[in-house]
């Protein structure tokens, strides 16, 4: 009952304020606000997923803002063609692929030391790659695709890898690529992990994406001091084909979508602005921080983690990294 209740919540929330209707309204006090204004040269900046969709909007525009960019992408003959397109649009030869699946800690460790060893610093790191699966699904290393790829290996790991680099530049921030889905529930890590309970594709995605909001929200506490900025955000309901590619003829329930440029550029702001500019921990749409949870007193119980699961889900993501994030010796 309490899942039916969040989720036609969410679907009308959602209607509202993540189509492009809502865009249209969300961005009316800036939309005059020109994004070409920032200026990134002499900054480098990491987007994962940038081969498509958001992510290479995003790429595109830093590029075009004169920052060197690494594109983080799975497929090197689609990353390239990207690539080479980007140099082409924006004049800017400073664009760089490396190949890895977001999904996998291997790849995600050997990109970031591929990046510690040709760069002194990252300016912005964007955690963008995903997937989505309607059937339960594991990786070469154990681990239920969803989960690995948005929050342990695709966030937790890539953003602690990187940590230094970000530290080592003046207003840095890591961005992550939440999504609304997370109004649907709160974080349960055997269910997120696939440890118990039976499998659900939207709700796989649903916890894996509360996930990053919460883990943002830490990092934002435990790293006050240290002069990176963490913020989640989500592009709104956004014509891509991960939106394709998971709903197929339902997305029509999600009409009118936004464009890609429309559902990216809130993004980009975020990774522009001066740090000053931000609220690290904050969740974030169209340059806007939002409600964490969706109005309804019972809706927010039903969504709103302790600080007693957070700790639990920082313990064990660090603990199945540090496994080598086989999901039989976290369950052991």
């Amino acid at each position: 009952m309490g899942q039916a209740f969040a989720t036609s919540r969410f679907y009308f929330y959602g209607k509202e304020h993540f189509t492009r209707t809502g865009w249209l309204k969300n961005s009316a006090p800036y939309r005059g606000e020109a994004l070409e204004a920032y200026d990134l040269r002499d900054r480098v900046s990491v987007v994962t997923g940038a081969n498509s969709g958001i992510g290479r909007q995003v790429a595109e525009y830093l590029a075009a803002r004169g920052s060197s960019v690494y594109m983080v992408c799975r497929n090197s003959e689609r990353a390239e063609t990207e690539r080479k397109e980007i140099v082409a649009k924006t004049g800017n030869d400073k664009v760089h692929v490396l190949v890895a699946d977001c999904g996998l800690a291997s790849d995600v460790r050997r990109v970031a030391e591929e990046l510690r060893s040709r760069e002194q610093s990252i300016h912005c790191l964007v955690c963008n790659a995903g997937a989505l699966s309607n059937q339960r699904t594991l990786t070469s290393e154990g681990v239920e695709v969803t989960f690995a790829t948005h929050l342990l290996c695709g966030t937790y790991l890539l953003v602690e890898e990187l940590k230094p680099l970000l530290r080592a530049s003046s207003g840095s921030r890591a961005v992550v690529v939440s999504s609304g889905g997370m109004y649907n529930t709160k974080y349960d890590h055997d269910l997120a992990t696939g440890a118990k309970g039976s499998y659900n594709g939207q709700l796989a995605y649903a916890y894996a994406k509360r996930g990053q909001v919460l883990l943002c929200e830490r990092w934002a506490e435990d790293e006050a001091d240290k002069g990176i900025a963490f913020v989640s955000c989500h592009p709104g309901w956004t014509d891509t084909p991960g939106v394709d590619a998971a709903y197929s003829k339902n997305k029509k329930w999600l009409q009118p979508l936004r464009s890609q440029w429309e559902g990216s550029e809130g993004i980009c702001w975020l990774c522009a602005v001066p740090q000053q500019e931000l609220e690290s921990g904050a969740f974030y749409l169209d340059r806007s921080p939002q409600p964490k949870h969706l109005p309804a007193s019972v809706y927010k119980n039903y969504t709103t983690n302790k600080p007693k699961d957070v700790d639990h889900m920082m313990t064990s993501l660090e603990t199945m990294v540090r496994k080598g994030t086989k999901l039989e010796a976290y369950v052991a």
